[in-house]
């Protein structure tokens, strides 16, 4: 009686992972908006209201941009 015995199966290989997709929106939000929205909140803290309402009108415009992208729903690989 043999105590190892040896193990002959053959490994398969492992397949590729799949690609991840995300919604080009998301990617527009986080590159375009959340900076701003950023900027945004810190000009109303140091009390600068003048460059907050510049920023605020910038912040509306650039969300229509990003309503439109949703709509489409386009999606992008992610890497």
């Amino acid at each position: 009686m043999t105590k190892n015995k040896a193990y002959k199966k053959e490994k398969k290989t492992n397949n590729p992972p799949k690609p991840r997709y995300t919604n080009q929106a998301n990617l527009f939000y986080r590159d375009v908006i959340a900076p701003l929205e950023k900027r945004y909140r810190q000009s109303l803290q140091a009390r600068d209201y003048e460059g907050a309402r510049r920023l605020l009108r910038e912040i509306e415009a650039v969300r229509r941009e990003h309503r439109l992208l949703l709509y489409r729903n386009e999606r992008v690989e992610v890497k």
